[in-house]
């Protein structure tokens, strides 16, 4: 099992990312892990439970408030989730080994193993840090109006050039991530941030629905349509999670108006997880030498997202613990939502 942990890569701990956000990160992996044992990919569930066990094991641990006394429940659920992981990764490592087995055996007679690898690499190959950057990502997919809905409600922080942000929760349905609810948490919102509020009744409201984190969405009110580096912050605790996550900026003064992006993997991802400043700082215009995908932009527009239109569906907005059934057409959108959306906006 600790050659598998090695395999892993270690996130340095960011002292400035509360206790509280990181036990979110740790939980949303586990939704998503639970999501791949009920499609038997045990392989990218081994990868999420890996990252679960060294993050807490090897990151979090490290945080200048992980052993004071204020800390200590936050902490049992840290080494809970951890002995969780382990557990069950002790579990499904006879079934990894049994399909790589299986694919080694299937080889031709006369097809020549590369001496040169290490023994432990073809041995740990099915949950390789890399094993996912290889594979194709899968389709996300949005309904086209859940953006005018976000834009609309948000339309009042807008004019008083506040961002808002929301999280884009969904299903994977057929090897398809289908976007089915829009969630508008509690925040405060300024002109060029915004920040959740209460990310356990979030928590709750995913885990009570079986809803995994897609993406999130956020609007500009006086910015061009890009990804700020505060914003790729935010953006690598998603996709460290899930690949595919996606980030929509909502930019009404921009020509460009919506934009949908991911960092580039490698590249990015790699470079900003390792990346220890905070707030508004100056990133290189590309991934410098030394990190894995240098040259590369830190992000990306995505090719993976299909949006669709189809006045059938129907799509989930909640504001806290609070929900409702949306019509798809943007206006028919009822004032009840923007009084429910207010509510919880500071």
């Amino acid at each position: 099992m600790q050659k598998l942990f090695e395999r892993v890569e270690t996130v340095p701990v960011n002292p400035y990312i509360s206790l509280k956000r990181y036990l979110y990160t740790v939980q949303q992996a586990f939704i998503h892990a639970r999501q791949y044992q009920r499609e038997g990919n045990y392989e990218r569930e081994a990868l999420l439970l890996l990252r679960i066990a060294t993050l807490v094991q090897k990151t979090i641990s490290k945080h200048p408030n992980y052993n004071k006394i204020e800390s200590a429940n936050i902490v049992k659920e840290f080494r809970l989730h951890a002995q969780l992981a382990i557990k069950r990764l002790e579990e499904i490592k006879p079934l990894i080994d049994a399909k790589q087995n299986n694919c080694e055996d299937s080889q031709p007679a006369n097809s020549v193993k590369d001496k040169s690898a290490p023994e432990s690499e073809s041995l740990n190959a099915g949950i390789s840090t890399h094993s996912l950057s290889a594979t194709k990502a899968r389709t996300v997919q949005i309904h086209e109006d859940m953006l005018y809905v976000f834009e609309s409600a948000a339309r009042k922080n807008t004019k008083n050039n506040k961002e808002t942000c929301g999280i884009l929760a969904g299903v994977l349905k057929q090897r398809i991530l289908v976007v089915t609810s829009l969630i508008i948490p509690k925040q405060t919102g300024k002109s060029d941030s915004c920040e959740m509020l209460n990310e356990e009744e979030l928590f709750e409201l995913q885990d009570r629905k079986s809803l995994m984190t897609l993406g999130w969405i956020h609007t500009h009110p006086q910015h061009p349509c890009f990804l700020s580096s505060v914003d790729v912050h935010t953006h690598a605790s998603f996709q460290w999670i899930l690949p595919e996550s996606i980030a929509i900026v909502v930019a009404p003064t921009d020509k460009q108006r919506i934009g949908i992006f991911s960092l580039t993997h490698p590249g990015g991802l790699e470079y900003i997880l390792q990346c220890q400043q905070r707030g508004h700082h100056p990133h290189p215009e590309r991934v410098p030498k030394g990190y894995p995908g240098e040259g590369k932009p830190f992000y990306e527009n995505c090719t993976h997202v299909e949006l669709i239109r189809d006045d059938s569906i129907r799509f989930e907005v909640s504001f806290g613990k609070r929900s409702k059934l949306c019509p798809v057409r943007k206006h028919r959108v009822t004032n009840a939502v923007y009084c429910l959306f207010y509510h919880n906006i500071r």
